[in-house]
């Protein structure tokens, strides 16, 4: 008697890789990619928003491994809007999209995270970066500050709509 194994290859979108296997990822990988990720991603910022330090070991790297991740794999699907459309990729990501922004704007308002950046700026240890390194911290913070993370209540509501609306309706344009 013989034993039949399927095997399910791993979803492309998701596997590290010098390069991205452009010719391995489909339309139907990015819905389960996204949907796999993003809770990933959501766990990950909840444990460096409770555990992040105000050092570059401490907060800097980790919050650069995480965007990494989700630029790598979000930009793997845009790219691939723009040289292989089809209907089916444009479902896929309209289908995500929403979750992708919704995800970036969490991150981009995390009060620790911006808290955390103002607090290796006004450490001893501050003019011992380099300038790129203080660059880098520099951009991190006007970055949260441009997505809306001193706004509260309603004006946060308003601005993370909009900037739903706006994702939303760039695709569009994209796609005519």
């Amino acid at each position: 008697m013989s034993t039949t194994q399927t095997t399910v290859d791993p979803n492309p979108l998701l596997q590290p890789a010098v390069l991205p296997r452009f010719d391995r990822i489909r339309a139907e990988h990015v819905v389960p990619a996204m949907q796999q990720l993003l809770p990933d991603l959501e766990t990950e910022l909840q444990q460096l928003e409770a555990q992040a330090q105000p050092t570059w070991q401490g907060l800097v790297e980790p919050l650069e491994r995480l965007t990494d991740r989700l630029s790598v794999t979000w930009g793997v699907v845009g790219h691939l809007m723009g040289v292989q459309n089809s209907d089916a990729l444009r479902q896929a990501q309209q289908t995500v999209q929403p979750d992708v922004v919704q995800f970036s704007m969490r991150l981009g308002q995390s009060p620790a995270i911006y808290q955390g950046l103002k607090a290796l700026q006004a450490s001893p240890a501050w003019p011992a970066y380099d300038p790129a390194q203080r660059r880098i911290v520099d951009s991190l913070r006007r970055d949260a500050e441009l997505s809306g993370v001193g706004l509260q209540g309603q004006e946060r509501e308003r601005f993370n709509a909009i900037q739903q609306e706006l994702a939303r309706l760039s695709t569009e344009f994209s796609n005519h």
